[in-house]
């Protein structure tokens, strides 16, 4: 998926008109899986890679295609592999470098914090002004916890609702991710086979040894269906 986010902008000079990207040396006339495919050095590295990493690669979203492109650094919307090809990037690290790559003041505002420290035991005053803006922004937020990945938001939200509700199941929607988590990944991948019946969907095991306790306590709502959700949740 990764790599059908990226057009291919081979030569460091680019054409752009109409809105469109264009490689000075014919790009137009490769298929996208010419153009994508990867380069001796990218190929150099997986297979460094596949020492270290039980599948090659430190995260599941990687595409590989069978190579995934290993990226050298990013300026804006374009990101140049180790081979030196330069790419349209669409996806930005999945949305979140809304403003690209190596934005001039996010580097400049990170540069000043890792020259006072990066990470400190104690709090700090900047995450209270972080905090507060956030409960400013956002109707009907008034507290905030920070945590390092949207797997533990997830988690902590889930513990918090059960601890609130008394309750012991939850409800998610079929084939959602919401993370790492035993819970919310249960039906993350039900496919025709073990989805069972629209109106009592099946809670089906994402990966194998997924304790069969934990299909017990999710209510799996099928997506779109909107009474379906409605008289499963009550």
């Amino acid at each position: 998926m990764a790599l059908q986010w990226l057009l291919w902008a081979y030569s460091a000079q680019i054409q752009e008109g109409n809105g469109d990207v264009v490689g000075q040396d014919n790009a137009g006339s490769n298929t996208a899986a010419e153009v994508l495919r990867a380069g001796r050095r990218s190929n150099e590295s997986f297979a460094r890679a596949e020492k270290v990493f039980p599948d090659g690669t430190s995260r599941v979203t990687i595409e590989r295609d069978p190579t995934p492109l290993y990226i050298e650094r990013g300026m804006g919307s374009y990101v140049l592999d180790v081979d030196g090809r330069r790419f349209l990037d669409l996806n930005c690290n999945f949305t979140t470098l809304i403003h690209g790559h190596a934005f001039g003041p996010v580097v400049e505002a990170l540069t000043r914090q890792l020259q006072r420290g990066s990470c400190f035991a104690n709090p700090t005053e900047s995450e209270i002004e972080l905090a507060e803006l956030l409960c400013e922004r956002i109707p009907r937020t008034d507290r905030v916890r920070f945590v390092n990945t949207g797997t533990e938001a997830v988690l902590f939200a889930i513990k918090a609702a059960l601890a609130f509700t008394g309750r012991s199941k939850i409800a998610k929607l079929e084939g959602a991710y919401h993370g790492a988590y035993d819970w919310v990944e249960v039906s993350q991948a039900a496919t025709p086979d073990d989805w069972g019946d629209a109106n009592q969907p099946n809670s089906t095991v994402f990966y194998r040894g997924m304790p069969a306790s934990v299909l017990n306590e999710v209510v799996v709502l099928r997506f779109n269906d909107v009474e379906g959700a409605r008289r499963l949740i009550s």
